[in-house]
């Protein structure tokens, strides 16, 4: 009998270190993958830097310069500075970024930053089940999102879709741990990370059902001191996500009100952004064709990967694992998290994309690994070999990202989303609007002028030396659509009349010399001056210079 005692615990020893072995194994597998799909990647060779979609992409890294010059989050168009649509957390979170990164790379922190934060993400999905004695299961969930497609598509994006998700994630994580082990501390925690979360995203505060978990809480002793705990967590919560509504309240004098409010009125005052007849219209129909691999519209995946977002081997193995939750009282809570969350998105005017279902298609990993990890073990034990090989098979074919579908309206469902990652870069497309700019900065140096384009001003201003200001050319610009400010023809014009009092250069750049061409008819006219080509190279961006009539510089051409 001694010696039986001694057998087992050193089996059991041994067991789990092969767990933990072909735990990191596996992890290190996704860091590979990771590292291929993501951090190798050279922004340079892309259409990235262009920083797309508008205005999305263009004002949080215009509110992280801001932030970092001046200490206030704004964008600017001609010498206005102006509130964002967006929260500015995400601007926050590059600032880091922007200190390391040299002046002319300074475009690439929204992207670094996604890409530390989804390998800190994945690290910590690891992490959280080696904590739990669970490596193996670690390993496959780490895995299981490494090759998960929005995950790659973001981490590598300019949005901040994976930030927000990530603190939502671990948000979960302290939740679930803190019920576990009956810390409170790690319930407010919890809290705390879902309440940073909103300054990054508003739509995270669907998630709020999440905080019923202090309810759960076993009530030991007095009960006056559960019920200040119930109170206390929703206090933390506000006071995490005071920063986003104390802003708005400075703003738009209403913590209620957003950018949106003063960029796109009309949807707010018609109560169109939640309706539910977006829900089996748009949303829903665009998730059930990705679903099925049948074709589907433009989203913004496209710009930062194939434009799919998950795959059906994915969602079958999410399905088999419903069969293995163990039903309690927080299963019910992070699931009533989830389908607010969820419904939120499917009503939504614009939830049609699958970056807005970026967390909870996260979060489903942990459901999808179940399957996964009860077939681990029957492997070893020798039993239900063909059940087990049919998981197995689902898991290779979800990391591999097979049978899924590449491109816009695409026919072939034959693609492989994890060979699509590794050459995400072949071939190298050219970013004409950053290319635009850098040659206009490199060729005019530090001299002051105001520059008016079509290349997005906030983009512009924010890349710009200070001695320049970029404006609109006319009003065919993203930001027409505001009750409060206008920019169009007479905007445009005065902005021209005031430099030329000021004796201050004005300038117009074209990303190519047919865009010239086709408009220069938009520029604004002032008597006794005209236009003149400034730079006549083939092949790059054409600069144009308004000066007195019969100056020596070349005209510009007559349609």
């Amino acid at each position: 009998m001694n010696r039986t005692i001694p057998t087992q615990t050193m089996w059991l020893t041994k067991f789990a270190n092969a767990q933990f072995l072909v735990g990191a194994l596996l992890l290190l597998c996704a860091l590979t993958f990771y590292y291929l799909a993501v951090l190798r990647i050279d922004y340079s060779k892309t259409m990235l830097l262009d920083l797309g979609p508008y205005p999305d992409a263009t004002e949080y890294f215009a509110q992280a310069k801001a932030l970092r010059r001046e200490g206030w989050p704004s964008i600017q168009i001609g010498y206005d500075k102006l509130p964002s649509r967006f929260p500015f957390g995400y601007p926050v979170l590059m600032l880091p970024w922007l200190k390391i990164l040299p002046g002319a790379d300074a475009v690439l922190a929204p992207f670094r930053t996604n890409q530390t934060i989804g390998l800190l993400l994945l690290l910590a999905v690891f992490a959280f089940y080696a904590y739990l004695a669970m490596p193996l299961m670690g390993g496959f969930a780490a895995l299981l999102l490494a090759t998960l497609p929005v995950f790659f598509t973001f981490c590598r994006s300019s949005l901040s879709e994976i930030s927000a998700s990530a603190l939502t994630v671990m948000a979960f994580m302290f939740a679930y741990l803190g019920l576990k082990e009956e810390r409170r501390w790690k319930i407010y925690l919890s809290a705390f990370c879902l309440g940073l979360s909103v300054n990054i995203r508003i739509q995270s505060l669907f998630f709020a059902p999440l905080l019923l978990t202090i309810a759960l809480f076993p009530a030991r002793g007095m009960r006056l001191r559960w019920l200040l705990h119930c109170a206390a967590i929703p206090v933390v919560f506000l006071l995490a996500a005071n920063p986003v509504l104390v802003f708005n309240t400075i703003q738009f004098h209403s913590p209620f009100k957003t950018g949106y409010d003063f960029w796109a009125p009309y949807f707010g005052e018609k109560h169109l952004l939640f309706t539910l007849r977006y829900v089996p219209r748009i949303n829903a129909l665009t998730l059930w064709r990705e679903a099925t691999l049948q074709p589907y519209g433009y989203d913004t995946a496209h710009i930062f990967g194939t434009g799919t977002s998950f795959v059906p081997t994915f969602l079958l193995l999410t399905c088999a694992g419903l069969f293995f939750i163990r039903l309690n009282w927080f299963v019910g809570c992070a699931f009533s998290a989830g389908l607010s969350y969820c419904a939120a998105a499917l009503s939504y005017l614009f939830g049609r994309g699958g970056r807005f279902y970026l967390p909870l298609l996260i979060l489903l990993v942990a459901v999808a690994v179940l399957p996964v990890n009860w077939a681990a073990r029957n492997l070893f034990a020798g039993r239900r070999i063909i059940a087990t090989l049919v998981v197995f098979v689902l898991f290779a074919a979800a990391c591999l990202g097979y049978p899924s579908r590449s491109g816009y309206n695409t026919r072939g469902i034959s693609r492989s989303q994890a060979w699509d990652a590794l050459h995400f870069a072949d071939p190298p497309r050219p970013s004409l609007q950053f290319a635009a700019q850098r040659h206009f900065a490199r060729l005019l140096e530090r001299q002051p002028g105001i520059v008016l384009s079509d290349i997005d001003p906030v983009y512009l201003n924010a890349l710009f030396p200070r001695s320049f200001v970029a404006a609109p050319i006319d009003g065919k610009h993203h930001y027409k659509w505001s009750y409060t400010w206008r920019y169009d023809r007479p905007q445009a014009l005065a902005l021209v009349e005031h430099a030329l009092e000021q004796s201050i250069p004005v300038y117009a750049l074209f990303i190519s010399r047919n865009e010239m061409v086709s408009e220069q008819s938009r520029l604004p006219a002032v008597p006794g001056y005209q236009w003149h080509i400034l730079n006549n190279s083939p092949g790059t961006a054409t600069i144009l210079k308004l000066g007195p009539v019969g100056s020596d510089e070349a005209p510009l051409p007559s349609d």
